[in-house]
C-alpha cells in the first residue's frame, strides 16, 4: 500500500508510505490518495483529517519522473488504469481532488511536514487548511529548473499565501526555502522540532475534533467555496497554459537531464 491509513477517534491520520520512490506521486498513490479522502468525506465519526510522511526524512519529492511526469509530458501513453485516470482528471476532477486542489474534502486538513517538500508535494500541501513543519523541513518548487510549468494550484495558491513578490521568487529560482522562512513569510502556523511534529499536529487535530463538527465544516465549506469563486477559473487556465509546455522538447530535455544527472539543455522549443 502507498498510503498509511489509520482513525483515532475523531481524526484520520493519511501518511504518504513509498519509501523507495520517496512518496513521489505517481498515478497508484495518487488515485489511493483520492478514495481515501473520499472516505473521510462520508464517514461521520471523522472531523479532521492530518496528512504526514510515513518516512523518516522526507515529505515529498513530487510527482514521479518515471511515471506520472512521462505520462503528462506524452513521452509515452498510459498503460495502467491509474495511469488512464491522471490524464483523465489532471483539470480538475480525479488528481486535482487528490492533491487538495479542488475544494474536495469536507472536514479540516491539516498537513505535518518534515525534511524534503518538493513540487507536487508542495502544491499538495498549499491545498490543506493548516500547515505545521518540524524545523528540518525544506520546501521546493523546482519545475522550471526541469523545464516545465505547475499545474497543481502553484502559481494560483502560492501568491493567495505568501504575496506574490514571494510567490513568485519561488516559483522562478526553483530554489530552496527553509521552514523559518516560509513561517515567517506566513505559509506555516507552526514550526517545532521535529520529534514534535506528529504531537503538534494531533494536538491541533484534537482542538478541532473537540469543536461543533457543523461550525468546523461551515468554515471549511465557506472558504473553501469563496476559494473556488475566486480562482476557480484559473485554476482551468492554469493547465491550458501548462500542458503544453509539459509535452514540449523542453521538457522532455529536463526530465532527461534530471535522471542523467546533468544540466539541461533548454532550447524554448515545443
Amino acid at each position: 500500500m502507498n498510503l498509511v491509513y489509520e482513525k483515532t477517534g475523531h481524526i484520520a491520520k493519511v501518511g504518504l508510505n513509498r519509501p523507495k520512490q520517496l512518496n513521489a506521486l505517481d498515478p497508484g498513490i495518487l488515485l489511493e490518495l483520492h478514495k481515501t479522502w473520499i472516505d473521510i468525506n462520508e464517514d461521520p465519526e471523522i472531523r479532521v483529517a492530518v496528512l504526514y510522511s510515513a518516512l523518516p526524512n522526507i515529505f515529498c519529492a513530487g510527482m514521479d519522473l518515471k511515471t506520472a511526469i512521462p505520462i503528462l509530458t506524452g513521452a509515452r501513453k498510459p498503460e495502467n488504469e491509474a495511469e488512464e485516470w491522471i490524464i483523465q482528471g489532471w483539470d480538475g476532477k480525479g488528481v486535482g481532488e487528490a492533491m487538495l486542489k479542488i475544494s474536495f474534502v469536507n472536514k479540516p486538513v491539516i498537513a505535518a511536514i518534515h525534511g524534503y517538500c518538493l513540487t507536487g508535494g508542495f502544491e499538495m500541501v498549499m491545498g490543506a487548511d493548516l500547515r505545521v513543519a518540524s524545523e528540518d523541513a525544506v520546501f521546493q518548487m523546482r519545475e522550471a529548473s526541469l523545464g516545465i510549468m505547475p499545474t497543481g494550484g502553484g502559481n494560483i495558491f502560492l501568491p493567495r499565501h505568501v504575496g506574490t513578490c514571494r510567490a513568485l521568487e519561488i516559483l522562478l529560482t526553483a530554489g530552496n526555502y527553509d521552514a523559518k522562512t516560509m513561517y515567517e513569510w506566513g505559509f506555516l502556523n507552526r514550526v517545532v522540532p521535529r520529534d514534535k511534529l506528529m504531537d503538534t499536529a494531533m494536538e491541533l487535530a484534537g482542538k478541532i475534533a473537540d469543536n461543533g463538527p457543523l461550525a468546523t465544516q461551515g468554515i471549511i465549506r465557506f472558504n473553501r467555496e469563496m476559494r473556488m469563486k475566486e480562482f476557480g477559473e484559473l485554476f482551468i487556465r492554469e493547465v491550458e497554459i501548462g500542458m503544453p509546455i509539459f509535452a514540449s522538447e523542453d521538457a522532455r530535455e529536463g526530465v532527461r537531464a534530471q535522471k542523467e544527472k546533468r544540466k539541461p539543455v533548454f532550447l524554448g522549443r515545443y
